[in-house]
């Protein structure tokens, strides 16, 4: 058995065990009980790992990689799409560098966290992060 990827949380790692499974490849999870008992324990056992037969390693990867370019570009289509009128052609919204400036002298730190609108909608001039 070869690990193919690893997971931190034993829901993720399900969730990767069953997509290979829909595929036709069988999958053992090595440390879930361990994460399960202590989730603190995640980053000391690296994770948990899932595991796959040697032949079938090659296999599982592109299945993983191809599943992770659609879940982000699912994300990037629904991040674009505004809230209020469903328009998905959400335009980007860039912010004055004297904004920046000016917020990191005046917040500190914290002006990393201040929520800038990100997207704008065409549409209805909705604005949202």
């Amino acid at each position: 058995m070869v690990a193919v990827a690893t997971a931190s949380q034993p829901m993720d790692a399900t969730t990767i065990q069953v997509e290979l499974g829909s595929c036709g490849i069988e999958s053992e999870l090595d440390g879930e009980f361990t994460v399960a008992a202590n989730p603190l324990l995640s980053n000391a056992i690296g994770g948990i790992k899932i595991l796959v037969p040697v032949q079938d390693a090659e296999r599982a990867m592109s299945i993983l990689a191809i599943s992770a370019q659609e879940k982000s570009e699912a994300a990037a289509v629904l991040a674009k799409t505004c809230p209020k009128c469903k328009n998905e052609n959400g335009e980007t919204v860039s912010r004055p560098n004297w904004a920046g400036i000016l917020a990191v002298f005046t917040l500190g730190a914290f002006a990393l966290f201040y929520p800038w609108p990100k997207y704008k909608c065409p549409n209805c001039n909705h604005t949202w992060r």
